[in-house]
């Protein structure tokens, strides 16, 4: 865990769950209208995520274990958190930076994922702080200075201090900042946030414009939004772009798995009051809620095997972070908040231990970690879900505090996705016990009536409990039915997906985006992919994670090339265009596969060659008037608008390979970068010509190739002079036209 007030979640008042069992059935009926109550207006938006703590006991976590990184690329968490505190904080004294920790686990971050985390500034430098590392009110001018210069470091070109400069190595800009780690742990008034954060931000909006913000980041064990958020929802004066806040269920190993269940619903109404209060300033009445930390158990050891929340206890590792308990948990968190309207929930966090953990010290994943990858892959957002009414009976009534309500011991969630498809998501958080403390829970039989959603042609079951295997969960095919039955045999969850057609990618379906020529694929080549649900049904085109970078899913859809997702330009049911990731260099071969709202299309392999050129087109052919600009005005060529001789012209094309230096996938290069380290030729009708470039094209996404070239004065003038590029010794398709005008 990470340094905090030891009042963190000691006030939780906890009480003995009772479970009055009669049978183990429970009936549900599914609607097939949407519960405008839910959610967000009835749309379930509830991006996954991991977090990592950068600290000087952790900060060469992927130093010690290189294979985290393959696990986190496939979880594909959203904006990853990273908690920067302590001694990792790169400014060491007035004017000392060290950025030796920070780059060391930041930069990897920074290539996984969306490849745009969040940066949490947990805590000021020591010398900023108190004796109890708590930030002096005095400090925050200095705090501010320090934070902005954080955001030119990694978005505007570096910063001078003293006499020294200093610029990220990384070309990933950070969009997304945390202001503070737990303020009302960490020896902050909520009147003293008020004035960090308008005293903070405007630095570091000054400094990049275009950056968001995290607020509060509130520990919120009880009813700490009630208390804490007033004077903040009042306060604030600097730009809000989300309100975040934290939830663990216990801080004591002892407590019972009833007294942990029992805390769920206390999240809904700490999210409930925060929306409520945000509504209450209008400046702040669309900011989004997000869960940036969550969790079964908060205690951590304080040091000397000490438990952090039970001062002269031995700390215990509370396991219930990754065992089956976790599934049922978890299932009922993600439901409980998504249903509440919250929009981002974080695990707390990825590293190797059995109570916080997604994987163990070999880099293998825990329950959890399919937990969360199932939840994320099978509901995820964009593009968030309608919520289906559901009606629940049956077994069993779930109740705490001496016996007051809490409804059934299962939860259903209803949800259906934009292609018409649908994922029931059941959670069986059933205690056997109520002493029990990691217990197996008891069995639960949900008896589904789906007769009011239609028809569907297939219907895919998993299971995440004590059955699922280390590899992951085994999807089994059942028959779709009005009446279907799913067992859940003690802590667990389970998803049903009922569809009427899956992603099915032909081996032929894969071709240059330039020139529509199949075969081989390059490192950086764009390609259209052909096939049937394989995307959305409404046509997409790209969007940005952060200002220069594409995102490498869209609206629920991502191709993997070897498991590596591929930035995506454009998705529609039958045609998806991505760049095929770098990662793909030498290789002779890589296998795809499309992955649309969590159903996998049956692999295809593909040769790898290192370039496979093709000549953009305007009409986008791949034949005649190629895309092709005139150098001294950056005009469209066209027969009304021709070249003349001596002259030069840009030309677009992709698929050339390799780069000098290495190319990044779904970036925007700002100026000429990004060489082809293959040779590049260029013949106008039949003559060769000079080149004075051949590098990634300004402002359009890595993998396209500008190649400026002059036209030979032998060239014969013409509306449809022949075009041809070469790459490597590989000739691009024939058939592409130049407007060469006379002479001048």
């Amino acid at each position: 865990m990470k340094p905090r007030s030891l009042l963190f979640v000691l006030s939780i008042t906890v009480s003995t769950a009772v479970l009055a069992q009669t049978s183990s059935t429970v009936n549900i009926q599914v609607s097939n209208q949407i519960n405008q109550q839910a959610g967000v207006n009835g749309r379930l938006q509830l991006p996954m995520s991991t977090s990592f703590q950068l600290a000087p006991w952790g900060y060469d976590f992927f130093v010690t274990m290189p294979g985290a990184v393959a696990p986190l690329n496939t979880l594909d968490p959203f904006h990853t958190r990273v908690q920067v505190i302590n001694a990792s904080i790169p400014l060491t004294a007035p004017d000392t930076w060290d950025f030796t920790q920070l780059n060391t686990l930041f930069d990897t971050i920074q290539t996984t994922g969306d490849h745009s985390p969040e940066f949490q500034i947990g805590t000021a430098p020591a010398f900023l702080s108190d004796s109890n590392g708590y930030i002096l009110p005095a400090s925050f001018p200095a705090f501010a200075q320090m934070s902005a210069n954080l955001v030119r470091y990694y978005n505007t070109g570096g910063f001078t201090d003293a006499g020294n400069f200093f610029q990220s190595p990384m070309p990933y800009p950070v969009t997304w900042w945390g202001i503070f780690n737990e303020p009302n742990g960490n020896g902050l008034t909520s009147q003293q946030y008020v004035d960090l954060y308008n005293t903070v931000v405007p630095a570091m909006a000054q400094a990049d414009p275009t950056i968001k913000f995290l607020a509060v980041e509130l520990s919120d064990y009880g009813t700490q939004s009630e208390s804490y958020l007033p004077a903040f929802v009042s306060g604030v004066t600097a730009p809000v772009d989300v309100l975040a806040t934290h939830f663990y269920s216990s801080c004591n190993q002892k407590d019972t798995d009833a007294q942990v269940l029992s805390t769920v619903p206390g999240f809904v109404s700490e999210v409930q009051n925060i929306y409520s209060q945000l509504a209450s300033n209008p400046s702040l009445a669309g900011v989004p809620v997000w869960v940036t930390e969550n969790n079964v158990n908060a205690d951590y050891d304080i040091g000397n095997n000490m438990s952090a929340c039970n001062p002269g206890q031995t700390f215990v590792t509370d396991v219930r972070g990754t065992s089956p308990f976790f599934a049922a948990w978890r299932s009922l968190v993600f439901a409980s908040l998504g249903e509440a309207g919250t929009q981002a929930l974080y695990h707390w966090s990825f590293g190797v231990d059995q109570q916080y953990g997604e994987i163990d010290p070999s880099a293998n994943p825990y329950l959890s970690y399919w937990v969360d990858y199932y939840l994320s892959h099978w509901l995820p957002s964009p593009p968030g879900q309608d919520i289906l009414q559901t009606t629940a009976s049956g077994c069993c009534l779930w109740t705490y505090n001496g016996g007051n309500p809490m409804g059934l011991d299962t939860h259903t969630l209803a949800a259906r996705n934009p292609d018409g498809s649908v994922v029931i998501l059941m959670s069986n958080h059933a205690v056997a016990a109520v002493t029990d403390n990691n217990g197996p829970g008891t069995v639960r039989d949900f008896t589904l009536d789906l007769s009011a959603l239609g028809t569907f042609s297939s219907a895919t079951l998993l299971h995440l409990d004590a059955t699922t295997p280390s590899t992951g969960p085994v999807p089994q095919q059942l028959p779709p039915a009005a009446q279907m039955q799913v067992v859940i045999e003690g802590y667990g969850a389970a998803l049903l997906r009922l569809s009427n057609a899956s992603p099915v990618l032909p081996a032929t379906g894969v071709a240059n985006a330039a020139s529509y020529a199949s075969g081989a694929v390059a490192p950086g080549e764009i390609v259209s992919l052909f096939g049937s649900a394989i995307g959305p049904p409404n046509p997409a085109s790209l969007v940005l994670t952060n200002p220069v970078l594409v995102a490498n899913a869209l609206e629920g859809l991502q191709v993997l090339f070897d498991g590596v997702p591929a930035p995506v330009l454009y998705a529609s049911a039958g045609q998806v265009n991505v760049v095929v990731p770098y990662a793909v260099a030498g290789e002779s071969a890589t296998e795809v596969q499309v992955e649309y709202l969590g159903a996998l299309s049956p692999p295809v392999s593909l040769p790898v060659a290192a370039t496979a050129p093709g000549i953009f087109t305007l009409d986008a052919s791949g034949a005649g008037p190629g895309a092709i600009l005139n150098a001294a005005n950056n005009s469209v060529n066209s027969a009304s608008n021709p070249v003349a001789p001596g002259d030069w012209v840009s030309i677009f094309a992709t698929g050339a390979g390799a780069t000098t230096p290495a190319g990044v996938d779904g970036l925007l290069p700002a100026g000429p970068s990004y060489n082809a380290n293959a040779s590049v030729t260029v013949t106008i009708g039949g003559f060769n010509c000079p080149l004075n470039y051949q590098g990634a094209a300004p402002g359009l996404v890595s993998g396209v190739l500008q190649i400026n070239a002059q036209v030979p004065a032998g060239v014969t003038p013409g509306p449809s002079v022949p075009v041809m590029v070469g790459i490597g010794g590989v000739n691009a398709q024939s058939g592409v036209t130049l407007a060469v005008g006379a002479a001048l």
